[in-house]
């Protein structure tokens, strides 16, 4: 498979409203099949909403796949579409919980999971840091994970170039403001020679924090080339040529969730 379509899910996540955020996803992920899409991008914590610890503990996170994340996986099989899935976890060892990024492919099988190394430890206590940096394999392409903060700085993209990656994806929750995305992406980009490809979300969290202004974007070689912004739940879509590395799209195909 050479040129895909790609969907980012631009989601406002209602913190804390697990089975508002589940629905949410299932209506953008059959728009997504509609549209042919091969390649689908959840945000960062797009199911608890950021700061949901203050609402709803963490006692909750399951070691996963549990149930609801096995019907996922079935229905991603229907779909045929490969997925990418945040999700917060329990590790079955050490019971540490962790911000995790599932990847489902087109049968419906976990075929890797990156965890976010650099958590911010106030704001995501919850979560311990992962320690492994290994590209997966997608449609043959070797894709490496970074959440959000990952790509502040650029150890960890080098590594996954030093690894063979092809291109960087990194679900986000990076919003507008003091601490607003500075031309990270399009560094990484630059310095690694692969596209980054930033799937950020939207909306409020518990009314302290605003996201409606943030973008999800598509940089390559040090230029940002897509730039999606939307203040309410939106897919946004493109082609991209997996051979070249092209990205085929001048803009984002845009659909209100």
């Amino acid at each position: 498979m050479n040129k895909i379509k790609i969907s980012l899910l631009h989601l406002s996540p209602i913190t804390g409203d697990l089975t508002h955020n589940k629905e949410m996803l299932l209506q953008s992920l059959k728009y997504c099949a509609d549209i042919k899409s091969d390649w689908v991008i959840t945000p960062e914590l797009w199911l608890t909403g950021y700061s949901f610890q203050k609402i709803i503990g963490t006692d909750w996170i399951t070691i996963q796949p549990d149930l609801w994340t096995t019907s996922i996986c079935n229905l991603v099989k229907e779909l045929n579409i490969n997925l990418f899935l945040s999700l917060p976890e329990k590790d079955s060892l050490s019971g540490l919980f962790h911000n995790t990024i599932f990847v489902i492919n087109r049968t419906g099988e976990i075929i890797g999971k990156y965890r976010k190394i650099k958590v911010l430890p106030q704001s995501e206590g919850w979560s311990t840091p992962g320690d492994i940096i290994e590209t997966i394999d997608v449609d043959s392409t070797a894709v490496g994970i970074m959440v959000c903060a990952d790509a502040y700085r650029n150890k960890i993209a080098d590594e996954y170039a030093s690894k063979g990656a092809r291109l960087l994806i990194s679900p986000s929750a990076w919003g507008p403001g003091d601490c607003a995305p500075n031309g990270e992406w399009e560094q990484r980009s630059l310095e690694t020679g692969m596209p980054v490809i930033v799937c950020n979300r939207t909306g409020t969290d518990l009314g302290n924090i605003d996201w409606t202004g943030s973008e999800s974007v598509v940089a390559c070689k040090g230029k940002r080339l897509l730039t999606g912004i939307s203040g309410t739940s939106t897919v946004f879509s493109f082609n991209m040529d997996l051979n070249t590395n092209e990205i085929l799209s001048k803009q984002f195909e845009k659909h209100l969730i």
